[in-house]
């Protein structure tokens, strides 16, 4: 579930959070901060899909991280 090198020093860091937009992502993140969690990175993916409804498909992701000292 986390990465064994962040284990090792300290660091539990949560797989990245996926969300439709930036609205819930703030919701979690937010939430997240309030358990203790930082934010280390945060992006949006963009990605073209071949239908002629939806064109591009768009996915916010964050990672975060809690030191465990």
């Amino acid at each position: 579930m986390f990465n064994r090198l962040s284990a090792q020093n300290g660091v539990f860091r949560l797989p990245p959070i996926q969300r439709k937009n930036n609205k819930e992502l703030d919701i979690a993140i937010a939430d997240l901060e309030a358990r203790g969690f930082r934010l280390v990175r945060r992006g949006i993916q963009n990605e073209r899909v071949q239908t002629v409804k939806n064109p591009t498909y768009n996915k916010v992701w964050a990672i975060m991280e809690k030191l465990m000292f």
